[in-house]
C-alpha cells in the first residue's frame, strides 16, 4: 500500500554492474530494468549539474509515486502525504548514509519525463518525485 517506490541507478558500485534497478520490498532484493543508456546517462548528467558535481555519482536514488494507493483512500491530500513520506525517507538516508561515512545529497531538481523513457514506466501510472545522490567523501 506504499505510494513510494525507488529505483537506484548505479554508476559505480562494488559487486553491482552498472544499470537502472528498482528496489523490490517483498524479496529485499534488487531488479535489474535497464543497463547504462542515454537516457540513463542524462539522469547522471542532470543530477551533476544539480548539485555542481564534477563528476557522476556512484549513485542516483530515483523515488517516484504511485498516486493512486494513496489516493483512494485520501483524495485531495494525497500528494502532501506523499512528499511528506519522502521528506522521512530523505531524513533515513541521510541517517544511514551519514553513519556509513558517505556522501549523501538530496536534489530538488529532476526530470519526470526522462525518468519515464529511462525506465519504460507509463508517466501516469508512477512519476518521479525526488532524487537523491550517494557517492563516497572525497577531500
Amino acid at each position: 500500500m506504499h505510494p513510494i517506490e525507488i529505483y537506484p541507478l548505479i554508476n559505480e558500485c562494488d559487486g553491482i554492474a552498472p544499470g537502472l534497478y528498482h528496489y523490490d520490498p517483498l524479496d529485499h532484493g534488487l531488479c535489474l530494468i535497464s543497463g547504462p543508456t542515454r537516457h540513463t546517462e542524462s539522469l547522471l548528467d542532470q543530477a551533476c549539474m544539480a548539485s555542481n558535481l564534477q563528476h557522476e555519482p556512484g549513485i542516483l536514488f530515483v523515488m517516484t509515486a504511485r498516486f493512486q494507493r494513496t489516493a483512494w483512500k485520501y483524495e485531495s491530500m494525497a500528494y502532501s502525504l506523499i512528499l511528506k513520506d519522502l521528506g522521512a525517507l530523505y531524513q533515513t538516508l541521510y541517517l544511514v548514509a551519514t553513519a556509513m561515512g558517505l556522501a549523501p545529497c538530496a536534489l530538488g531538481a529532476g526530470d519526470s519525463d526522462l525518468f519515464s523513457r529511462a525506465s519504460g514506466i507509463n508517466y501516469y501510472t508512477e512519476a518521479s518525485i525526488g532524487e537523491f545522490l550517494l557517492g563516497r567523501v572525497t577531500i
